[in-house]
């Protein structure tokens, strides 16, 4: 534990960290240049499997690993992929014995068709936890048009903020749900050059598979990329908005009447030299129904620095205030570690987290992650 705090700390003083868009901070490319997904995310394309093959890797264990012979092809127009994560998990709980675990975290496994240049089907299936819907994704989508337009339509994550892995941070446990956060409807985007836009229209939030609830959800994404010094700066900068109405029950519990839940917030991505990555996210989130407004805010600041080929050393800052509006109701938590990229398809994660609440309790959380990959 003492070695594992003070790589963490060392680390952090070095501006060294980690999180996966963080690739797109380090090349200056956007998300659909290494994903299937036009937003990033789930499935690789041949973009994301050619960098991992080329980076994600340490030069020592080159021979034992012998070289990578896998293709996720299965014909020149299906393709493959998967992610497998599994945690040993040592959280310390204030008046209880630590919890100490293994836990599957994830157990994805995609394909996708291309049926034609422009018109592809993507399924992926995910690991069910025991009492909750597996989470899965489905998609048919209309792409390779001018000015890299698309069209989804199926089941799937809308677009909002950054894409991080971490589905516990703050702004996706509270914010869209996660990890359950798919949700039923369509996309339309354009990603000419370094500008991308896109429009979502779905089932409001927590809906069962009829999606009774006659309200939509509208979510919006826009971003910028800049990239000076053939990318060895490079800057993205983005902002986000959702507008949920959906069906609930009021206060008296008589009738159903419609809410609310709204957010906007802003983004960047900052890359320099292609070994430091910094990700930055801050949300806005306003409930409204008959109880009293709430409107709740999210911080999230990520640093990752590749420390040699294979070695990132990492740390994030996230922060919640549930409501804005009352003192003393705000939670912060402080992340450092590090990652191994030993050999392609295979990424290990040791990380120790330092809630912080008012008044103090003692909940510090150890993690060590195994994440296998394709």
């Amino acid at each position: 534990f003492t070695l594992i705090l003070f790589i963490s700390v060392f680390g952090l003083s070095l501006n060294y960290v980690q999180a996966y868009p963080r690739f797109a901070a380090y090349t200056g490319d956007k998300c659909m240049d290494c994903h299937v997904d036009p937003t990033g995310g789930t499935m690789r394309n041949s973009g994301g499997t050619g960098y991992a093959k080329n980076n994600l890797n340490m030069d020592m264990f080159r021979k034992i690993a012998g070289k990578t012979q896998f293709s996720p092809k299965i014909t020149k127009d299906i393709t493959v992929g998967g992610d497998v994560r599994v945690a040993q998990v040592d959280n310390e709980i204030e008046g209880a014995a630590n919890y100490n675990s293994f836990l599957a975290m994830q157990g994805d496994l995609y394909l996708n068709a291309q049926l034609s240049k422009i018109v592809s089907v993507f399924i992926t299936s995910g690991l069910e936890i025991p009492g909750i819907e597996a989470e899965y994704e489905v998609y048919g989508m209309i792409s390779n048009l001018p000015a890299n337009t698309y069209f989804k339509v199926g089941v799937y994550k809308p677009n909002f903020g950054i894409k991080i892995v971490e589905h516990r941070s703050y702004q996706r446990k509270y914010l869209w749900n996660a990890p359950y956060n798919t949700n039923t409807g369509f996309e339309l985007g354009i990603s000419p050059e370094w500008f991308s836009m896109n429009i979502g229209l779905y089932n409001p939030m927590d809906q069962s598979f009829l999606g009774r609830d006659p309200h939509k959800m509208f979510v919006a994404n826009t971003d910028a990329n800049f990239g000076f010094s053939k990318n060895n700066f490079n800057v993205n900068v983005g902002a986000s908005f959702f507008n949920n109405p959906h069906n609930t029950i009021d206060t008296s519990g008589t009738q159903t009447i419609t809410a609310v839940n709204q957010a906007y917030g802003g983004y960047t991505r900052i890359g320099v030299i292609k070994r430091i990555a910094f990700l930055g996210e801050l949300d806005f989130q306003e409930n409204t129904s008959d109880k009293p407004l709430r409107r709740s805010l999210f911080g999230y600041a990520e640093l990752n620095v590749i420390a040699v080929k294979g070695v990132e050393v990492r740390g994030q800052y996230e922060y919640y205030d549930i409501n804005r509006d009352i003192t003393g109701d705000h939670i912060q938590r402080i992340s450092g570690g590090v990652g191994l990229f030993p050999f392609y398809g295979f990424e290990t994660e040791l990380m120790v987290r330092f809630p912080i609440e008012d008044p103090e309790k003692q909940n510090n959380e150890f993690q060590w992650n195994f994440h296998f990959y394709f």
